[in-house]
């Protein structure tokens, strides 16, 4: 299909739920929200290429179940006659987001909010008829850059995986000034911790208030990629809202050089596909068995505390227990179960390719992802239209990460992933 003139448009909404909202992200906080210290936020792009019409939504979650995702892409689809496999929605998978959207998983979720999902869905078709008012002639363009500072491997930081690559997407309008602007990059927004009580984006948010300082028009969009297994744990140099500050501006920085060197162009490709996903489970240990051995990382983790061991130390074994306690209650409910099913999505913009995975991939999947591409350029996207949980390879899951044993899966799942991804953006 040859490339059509292309036409934009973005809008911004408020997501943020009522104070006493619940948040999801760790299972150490206690308490529901006191307060709001930044928005919650929602960006919705609208991009017609032909008669063709995709939507990328980008939401300030944690992320979003299917169901959730359907719904809105179904009233997408009745209102401004986008078809459902062309609109995708992505969550930046703040821990200081609120809770009610997440299918459940043990040792995660508990509940869901209908209230809160058919408000944001009413909000989300409602930007999509206000996107398609403002349509207008636009031009586009893609580059990359690297940040570092922000994220390492959180269960090697010297010698383990991290991508840095942020890729860059820009939409300007006739007179040059950019509509919106995509970044994507992999992280945990974890700057925050479990004592936070507040509503914030997290360092994503920082990262797009500081570039309207400069583009106070523009919609910027956050969307996360190799994050599974990279956090700013090692990174952060406290969990207050002035490092929150800090870690949004040095995104903000790369994102703002990379803006400067894109050329664009008017005319751009739009297809879009999905695929269904097949998850199946590992076997699981037998809940006596998972027991001892969530009582074995507890008497390490005591151990650790009692030694003095480093900050980052101490919070690896956290999470392990974490993961154990998790393992335990997948251990008594899933147990005899075969498998979650999910679906993968592709977007193609042009000469870029974006690979949509319901849940957390890790960094080495990812970077096999890009590499075995044939798009000039490939984002892969996580959280994207779905949550399925953390999709560990085989190095986590000898090491007993805490994703590893919070996961319901093997390392086969990682297998599977790259090679869906690669047939669909080969296929495209």
């Amino acid at each position: 299909m040859a490339p059509h003139p292309l036409y934009a448009s973005a809008v911004e909404i408020d997501i943020t739920p009522p104070v006493g909202t619940g948040f999801d992200g760790y299972a150490a906080r206690q308490g529901n929200s006191l307060g709001i210290h930044d928005p919650l936020l929602g960006q919705l792009l609208l991009l017609q290429s032909g008669q063709r019409k995709m939507v990328l939504i980008s939401l300030d979650l944690l992320g979003t179940s299917l169901d959730f995702t359907q719904q809105v892409r179904q009233g997408i689809a009745e209102a401004i006659e986008v078809p459902v496999d062309f609109t995708m929605a992505t969550c930046s998978h703040t821990h200081s987001g609120a809770a009610g959207f997440l299918p459940y998983h043990p040792g995660i979720t508990s509940f869901k909010d209908p209230d809160l999902q058919r408000l944001v869905t009413r909000k989300l078709v409602g930007a999509a008829i206000w996107a398609k008012q403002l349509l207008q002639p636009a031009y586009l363009g893609i580059d990359r850059g690297s940040v570092a500072g922000i994220g390492l491997n959180r269960n090697d930081p010297e010698g383990g995986l991290v991508d840095q690559e942020v890729i860059v997407l820009r939409v300007d309008n006739e007179a040059g000034k950019p509509i919106a602007v995509m970044m994507n990059f992999g992280c945990h927004p974890t700057v925050l911790g479990y004592q936070n009580l507040f509503f914030s984006a997290d360092f994503p948010g920082v990262a797009r208030s500081t570039l309207r300082q400069i583009y106070n028009e523009t919609i910027f969009l956050f969307t996360n990629g190799a994050s599974g297994d990279v956090s700013t744990r090692f990174t952060r140099r406290d969990q207050s809202f002035v490092e929150v500050e800090r870690m949004g501006r040095l995104l903000a920085g790369e994102v703002l050089k990379i803006m400067q060197a894109i050329k664009v162009q008017p005319e751009v490709e739009l297809e879009a596909r999905t695929t269904a996903l097949d998850l199946k489970f590992r076997p699981f240990p037998s809940p006596e068995d998972a027991q001892i051995e969530l009582e074995r990382f507890q008497a390490e983790l005591e151990a650790l505390k009692a030694s003095g061991s480093s900050h980052g130390e101490v919070r690896r074994a956290i999470t392990r227990v974490e993961g154990a306690t998790g393992q335990v209650l997948m251990a008594k409910e899933i147990a005899g179960q075969s498998s979650n099913s999910s679906q993968m999505q592709m977007l193609s913009i042009g000469d870029l390719g974006l690979i949509g995975i319901p849940g957390e991939p890790f960094t080495h999947t990812v970077l096999d992802i890009k590499e075995q591409s044939p798009k000039p350029l490939t984002g892969v996207i996580s959280y994207a239209n779905d949550y399925q949980g953390y999709f560990p390879d085989a190095l986590s899951i000898e090491a007993g990460s805490y994703e590893a044993l919070i996961s319901p899966y093997g390392a086969d799942v990682a297998d599977m992933l790259r090679a869906t991804a690669t047939d669909l953006l080969k296929n495209e």
